[in-house]
């Protein structure tokens, strides 16, 4: 390991060894009081921060390199290909963020479309020629980085509590992605659930080089019952019957307000942690 340059076998990214070994460790705060705050990012119910994609961008690409977001939500991923010199293309189902995530993020691309569709070379027209195709006709990516929605959380109420939610649909915020029914934060059974955000992530294996890593954004959830999904973990299960599970990050949010949920009776957790779960997509010849 060098310490103040880059390696020559970093095929990788051009971090030298101590930006390497500062990356991996397992946990990290991202202060949220730095996002690249406006009234339409607002407008999105459930986006991340910049500053924190461009961490993974950094380690996982080299400049110039092709990312990945099949939930692009109101460009957050773009907006970071753009400040770190990569080039980002994003899918987003709804008009209106894919509008918005196209004005933030000047020259990415942005697909306005269902994501389930990214297995056809006709969902990807309009991408610059130059950008390298498959054999099926589909775009090569270098990376993937994305957060889907959390099954239909967003949906759930929060109780009596004067929540973020709540405080959201106050102000005419969004308190949930949109209405149509390919939108996945819109399926009413878990099971169902996890299998069709699975298979968008097969969609998404088939368009990443050999060699080259995914990160999926994800978090447990707390059900209206009473009970706890571990939509983290099933995503992780099921996304590994096509890519390599690499292990996690956990982003920590350091600002998030605390909601007395269960007092004065029962335990519930306020969530101020997600899981950014890590895959590989294996060289050829490879074992899992």
């Amino acid at each position: 390991m060098q310490g103040g340059r880059v390696h020559a076998r970093n095929k990788l990214n051009e971090l030298t060894g101590r930006e390497w070994l500062r990356f991996t460790k397992s946990w990290f705060v991202c202060d949220s009081r730095r996002y690249h705050q406006n009234r339409d990012t607002e407008l999105h119910p459930a986006r991340f921060p910049e500053e924190m994609v461009a961490e993974f961008l950094l380690f996982f690409t080299k400049a110039g390199e092709w990312a990945l977001d099949p939930f692009v939500g109101s460009g957050a991923t773009l907006v970071s290909c753009a400040e770190t010199g990569r080039r980002g293309v994003g899918v987003e189902i709804a008009a209106k963020y894919a509008q918005i995530a196209a004005t933030r993020a000047l020259g990415q691309h942005v697909i306005c479309g269902d994501a389930a569709g990214m297995g056809e070379p006709g969902f990807w027209d309009g991408l610059p020629a130059e950008m390298e195709r498959t054999a099926e006709g589909l775009p090569a990516f270098d990376f993937v980085m994305t957060s889907p929605p959390y099954w239909d959380m967003l949906r759930q109420s929060r109780g009596n509590v004067f929540s973020a939610h709540k405080e959201r649909a106050a102000k005419a915020l969004d308190t949930h992605y949109t209405d149509e029914p390919g939108d996945l934060g819109n399926e009413p059974d878990y099971e169902t659930y996890i299998e069709r955000t699975g298979q968008v992530f097969d969609l998404c294996a088939g368009l990443l080089r050999a060699g080259r890593y995914l990160v999926v954004v994800a978090q447990n959830l707390r059900t209206p019952e009473g009970g706890v999904k571990p939509l983290a973990w099933d995503l992780q299960a099921r996304i590994s019957q096509s890519l390599s599970f690499q292990g996690e990050r956990i982003w920590c949010q350091d600002s998030k307000r605390l909601g007395i949920w269960g007092y004065p009776s029962v335990f519930v957790p306020n969530y101020h942690h997600h899981y950014c779960l890590i895959f590989r997509k294996q060289e050829a010849g490879a074992g899992r």
